[in-house]
């Protein structure tokens, strides 16, 4: 005779004192792109030879962006910095190194302010965060340092920042 088993099925009745409640499930998924605006370009002006310059991310001659994408979404920002200036006048090879502090850049949601933005290292980069609606822009200013060598040839020297802004 083979082996019986039995399984038992039952319903578990609510113990006197048992409740339940729910919580609701929210996602907020960013579709849109992102459009990113030049708005100024970091302006040294006249430098002397052998003297460093600096443009604080605050001062009008500070590099600025405007950033719009998706309302209150966070993103990375980072940069792709110059170490050196290269002088458009001069014959090839004449350049001036260009640097940037732990606080040479700047954020800031919905303001175009950099007085009230966040500061942070450009060379390492940060989270920032679009603003609400009906304003999803987020403000980026950059400043630096040349250091003309006492041999600088005159003319004028540039270089390219390259700001990068992706969704987290």
């Amino acid at each position: 005779i083979p082996p019986v088993t039995t399984f038992a099925l039952g319903l578990v009745a609510p113990l006197a004192g048992q409740g339940s409640a729910s919580v609701t499930v929210n996602a907020n998924v960013v579709t849109g792109g992102i459009a990113i605006n030049a708005l100024r370009n970091l302006d040294f002006g006249v430098v002397p030879k052998a003297v460093a310059t600096t443009v604080q991310p605050t001062a009008g001659a500070a590099g600025a962006w405007q950033v719009v994408g998706d309302r209150n979404a966070f993103a990375v920002i980072t940069f792709t910095l110059p170490t050196a200036l290269n002088n458009i006048q001069a014959a090839p090879g004449s350049t001036m190194p260009i640097s940037f502090n732990a606080t040479a850049a700047r954020w800031n949601r919905a303001t175009n302010n950099p007085s009230s933005g966040t500061a942070f290292d450009p060379k390492i980069g940060t989270t920032g965060r679009f603003g609400p609606a009906p304003n999803p822009t987020l403000y980026i200013w950059i400043g630096g340092t040349v250091t003309p060598p006492g041999a600088a040839k005159p003319g004028i020297y540039q270089g390219t920042i390259v700001v990068t802004v992706v969704y987290l």
